[in-house]
C-alpha cells in the first residue's frame, strides 16, 4: 500500500473512541490486537512534531452501555490518553463530523489532511471516514491502527473480524482515503 507524501504541513491525527469500553465487548475475537501500539506510535511522532491530535470519545446515550459518561469503563485507554491542551471531541453518534464542531476546530488549524485510526473499523472509523472525505479531507486509514470485531450478517453467514476489517477498508480505499501501513505514515514524518 503506497503513501503518497502529506502534501501539507499540518495534517491531524484524529484518534476515534479508544476508551476502555471498547475491551469490555472483546471476547478474544478483535483482529490487530496490536492496534494501540500503532496509534501510541502515531501518537507519540505528532506530539513530538508538534502537530494538531484529536482525541474522539463516544458517549452513548444509553445509561447501560460501556460508553456512558457514567460508566467506570468511559475514560480513554493509556495509551493514547490525552495530554493537557489536545483536542478532546465528544460525540453520541457514530460519526466524528456529525457535530460540526471538529470540522470547525480542523478548519481553524488550517488542516487538510487527516490520520484516521481507532475502533471499530466498521462502526465510527468507517462513518467518520466517509463523512471527512465528503467535507474535501484528504485521509489516510492505517489499517494495522484500527480494529474490527466479527459479524454475523443478516442471512446468517458469519464474518471474522479479519474478514470484516479487510472488506470495509477494501470499500473505503481509494475514492475515500488512502490505506496505509502506520509505518509508512511515519516514515513520512521527521522523527
Amino acid at each position: 500500500m503506497y503513501l503518497p507524501p502529506f502534501s501539507s504541513t499540518n495534517p491531524a491525527l484524529l484518534i476515534i473512541d479508544v476508551q476502555q469500553a471498547i475491551d469490555y465487548f472483546d471476547t478474544g475475537s478483535r483482529n490487530n490486537p496490536d492496534a494501540e501500539l500503532r496509534m501510541a506510535e502515531l501518537l507519540d511522532r505528532w506530539r513530538q512534531q508538534n502537530k494538531p491530535v484529536v482525541h474522539i470519545r463516544h458517549s452513548s446515550k444509553s445509561s447501560d452501555s460501556p460508553y456512558h459518561a457514567d460508566s467506570p469503563f468511559f475514560g480513554f485507554k493509556t495509551e493514547v490518553a490525552p495530554m493537557a491542551g489536545e483536542k478532546v471531541v465528544t460525540k453520541s453518534e457514530n460519526c466524528a463530523f456529525i457535530d460540526p464542531q471538529l470540522d470547525a476546530y480542523l478548519k481553524r488549524e488550517q488542516v487538510t489532511e487527516l490520520v484516521i485510526c481507532g475502533v471499530l473499523t466498521n462502526n465510527s472509523v468507517d462513518a467518520t471516514v466517509r463523512v471527512a472525505a465528503g467535507l474535501g479531507y484528504r485521509i489516510y486509514l492505517p489499517q494495522d491502527a484500527t480494529a474490527a470485531f466479527p459479524l454475523q450478517a443478516l442471512n446468517g453467514k458469519q464474518f471474522s473480524a479479519e474478514d470484516v476489517h479487510w472488506i470495509f477498508l477494501s470499500n473505503l480505499h481509494g475514492e475515500y482515503a488512502n490505506v496505509v501501513e502506520a509505518a509508512s505514515i511515519l516514515s513520512k514524518l521527521p522523527s
